[in-house]
């Protein structure tokens, strides 16, 4: 019998240290030929850190979106063109995200390597200052970067950022666990049907959600790179360094929060506005974590205005 059981167990063991070390999905998603990525024309520049994708348009004060975490540049998509009538617009995929390929051997997937990231990119497209937004794990980012280099970012726009030193959902805090994590990851990240079903969590307005997008964020979320970043990041990423800093953070910031998001919890917009010397909070009802896809017009007007006025 304990033969038997030591048997059973060794053979569970090594199938789940080969699913998570050993197994590789199909990167389903690169035959996928994104027609939001053909209408806006793609364009790549190269730093020592990485090929970065980015879309460019509009002409006037530079405003640059990072793509939010674990998605790609058309999470931007309902903005673009209305910040474009004032603004040169720049959306661009970090590390790890969308379609940038990384090329830094040892990129340790932590804050000091993201808002490094960000500054070879500003560096490569010549762009000294800019009005820098983002939502999810890129809002942390944004901020992030602007505590590290104040002179550069005008203005600041978190969208249901990740930024205080608080747990995640299970969901995501599950993958800070090696071995859970890259098993996890591996067996579930490259479905389609599952990448819908967490896409739709985002949300709170389900038709904005159409097959067109599922594809569209789903495509490059199933690139092997991409895969292990999401649960590289969940580790390496420590919230309480933004935090730390937020009482000495005076870029003018803008917090916008979905009142019905279900990955970070309302109450943290209030937080981050009180723990920053100058920001402005709006919580828009009827609207998830992915606030600028669930809810655009609101969401741009408040960007718009936010953007005249610190100008």
């Amino acid at each position: 019998m304990k033969i038997a059981f030591r048997t059973v167990a060794a053979v569970l063991l090594t199938a789940v240290l080969y699913g998570a070390y050993g197994y590789l999905p199909a990167e389903a998603g690169r035959s996928f030929a994104s027609p939001y990525l053909r209408e806006q024309g793609s364009r790549f520049v190269d730093t020592s850190i990485a090929r970065f994708h980015y879309l460019r348009t509009g002409s006037g004060s530079p405003v640059v979106l990072l793509s939010p975490g674990a998605a790609s540049v058309v999470g931007w998509k309902e903005q673009v063109r209305v910040l474009a009538r004032e603004h040169t617009v720049y959306v661009v995929d970090l590390p790890g995200q969308g379609y940038t390929t990384l090329r830094a051997p040892g990129f340790r997937w932590d804050l000091a390597a993201m808002t490094s990231a960000v500054e070879s990119f500003l560096n490569a497209v010549g762009v000294r200052r800019a009005a820098l937004a983002g939502n999810s794990w890129s809002g942390g980012w944004a901020l992030a970067f602007a505590q590290r280099h104040p002179s550069r970012v005008s203005a600041l726009a978190l969208l249901d950022a990740t930024a205080l030193n608080v747990r995640d959902v299970w969901s995501w805090e599950v993958l800070k666990y090696p071995v859970v994590g890259e098993l996890l990851t591996n067996l579930t990240g490259t479905d389609r049907e599952t990448f819908k079903g967490w896409a739709r969590s985002l949300l709170v307005n389900s038709d904005r959600l159409t097959p067109q997008l599922v594809d569209e964020l789903w495509a490059p979320a199933t690139f092997h790179d991409n895969l292990r970043a999401t649960y590289r990041l969940e580790r390496g990423l420590n919230w309480a360094e933004t935090e730390k800093a937020m009482p000495s953070t005076r870029t003018p910031t803008l917090v916008l929060w979905g009142a019905q998001d279900r990955i970070v919890a309302l109450w943290q917009a209030r937080r981050i506005g009180e723990l920053l010397p100058d920001a402005r909070v709006h919580v828009l009802d009827r609207c998830g974590h992915a606030v600028q896809l669930d809810c655009p017009e609101p969401v741009n007007r408040l960007l718009v205005d936010f953007l005249r006025e610190t100008a």
